[in-house]
C-alpha cells in the first residue's frame, strides 16, 4: 500500500525526499521496488538511512505499535526499506540476489502488519 502523506517527524527532514518513492507497508512491495532500482539509487538511499537507524529506533520507541502516527509509520517504513536494501549493498552488489531464483518466481507471503496508523 502506497503512502499518501509526505511527512516525517521533526528532526528527520533530511530523509523526506525519500518518502514519496521509498515508503511501502509490505515486504513484498519493498522487495519488488528494490530489485527494480539501479545500484546508485540503492546506495544513495542506504548511505542516507543507515547512519540514522539508531535515531529512528529511539524516536519510534515513543509510540505503541497499535497507535502510530502516519509520520512515525513513514519513518518505520523507511527503516524497513533500509534493511531491505542493506544486503544488496553489503553482500550482493546487485539489486537482486545473484545466482538465485529469478525475482519473478520468488513469492513473499504476506503477513499482517504489526503496527497500526492512527491518523
Amino acid at each position: 500500500m502506497r503512502v499518501l502523506t509526505n511527512q516525517l517527524p521533526e528532526g528527520f527532514e533530511d530523509l523526506l525526499p525519500f518518502v514519496p518513492q521509498w515508503v511501502f507497508s509490505t515486504e513484498r512491495e519493498r522487495n519488488a521496488f528494490r530489485v527494480q532500482q539501479p545500484m546508485r539509487d540503492l546506495k544513495a538511499f542506504y548511505d542516507a538511512t543507515l547512519p540514522r537507524l539508531d535515531d529512528i529506533a529511539t524516536h519510534l520507541d515513543r509510540y505503541p505499535l497499535d497507535a502510530m502516527p502516519r509520520a512515525a509509520a513513514n519513518l518505520l517504513e523507511l527503516a524497513l526499506m533500509s534493511m531491505e536494501v542493506a544486503p544488496a549493498i553489503e553482500y550482493y552488489n546487485s539489486p537482486d540476489v545473484p545466482n538465485s531464483v529469478e525475482f519473478e518466481k520468488f513469492e513473499i507471503l504476506s503477513a499482517p502488519l504489526r503496527y497500526q496508523v492512527v491518523d
